[in-house]
């Protein structure tokens, strides 16, 4: 598409680090939703529009897989595909194990080339039954990452104290994204013991009276990626409408108001590193 040399930006990079022409990327989107199935390609144009010029789509399970790889295939110059189980399929499901044969399957096929084991971690906020299983989930697939050399998209809510026994035998091994990092800056501290982990900062940042602007203030911009999570968590000013990539930049703009840097260097320090975990 001809707007994507129109709107990334020729971006200095540090010397010793020619990254030449940077864009936004939106790490983490669920374009393959039905809700998108009305206006998928114009979604895809306005986010290329606003400077979005990578998405990464998270797997939730085999419901949607293939929504999600014909989306990667339908437009494979913006859109890269990760595989896994989402933790909340674990819940109540008896046949949990298959749909990670399933996963195994698909790695082995590759009908696309997978960027990511994702999304995949620990959720209990809306339910704590089904943690043994969850963990059995996870640590099943932080293997399969090892195996194939894949970075994580780790999901975790209301879960840190559960999650980091787990990922602490696999120090350096494994490596990735925090997806909707909401945590403090003691969860941070822990992540950063783990080895090669970023943050994944997305609309809530925008959001009035957040907790997050404290934490994201004291995080280095190396270690943030911006996402969307679309269509959910839409930031201000758009909330209440369905979120969708081509709001980036209005992530990207309140990360520097918060840090008081250009909004530039948001865009070549998040792409940079997402850059260096996906592509």
């Amino acid at each position: 598409m001809e707007s994507l040399q129109q709107t990334s930006q020729n971006v200095a990079a540090p010397e010793g680090q020619p990254y030449g022409e940077v864009y936004y990327v939106d790490t983490h989107a669920h374009i393959f939703d039905a809700d998108f199935d009305a206006d998928r390609t114009e979604t895809v144009a306005r986010a290329v529009a606003a400077g979005v010029r990578k998405i990464v789509l998270p797997a939730v399970d085999s419901r949607s897989h293939r929504a999600m790889i014909d989306t990667a295939l339908q437009y494979p110059d913006v859109c890269r595909a990760a595989i896994g189980m989402h933790p909340t399929s674990v819940n109540e499901n008896t046949k949990w194990r298959d749909e990670l044969q399933i996963v195994r399957n698909l790695l082995r096929e590759r009908p696309v080339e997978w960027c990511a084991i994702g999304e995949v971690g620990l959720d209990l906020h809306w339910s704590t039954s089904s943690l043994t299983e969850q963990c059995q989930a996870l640590v099943i697939q932080m293997q399969l990452a090892i195996e194939h050399d894949l970075p994580l998209i780790l999901h975790v809510r209301d879960a840190w104290n559960e999650i980091f026994p787990l990922l602490e035998p696999l120090h350096g091994q494994i490596r990735g994204v925090f997806h909707s990092f909401q945590g403090t800056m003691k969860d941070y501290g822990h992540i950063k013991e783990l080895g090669d982990f970023a943050v994944g900062i997305g609309g809530f940042i925008t959001y009035k009276n957040s907790s997050m602007v404290k934490v994201v203030e004291q995080i280095p911009i190396e270690d943030i990626v911006l996402e969307t999570d679309a269509p959910y968590l839409t930031p201000v000013p758009f909330r209440g409408t369905r979120n969708e990539s081509a709001h980036i930049p209005v992530i990207a703009a309140k990360i520097a108001e918060i840090k008081g840097i250009p909004v530039e260097e948001v865009m070549r320090a998040t792409t940079v590193r997402a850059q260096s975990i996906f592509f």
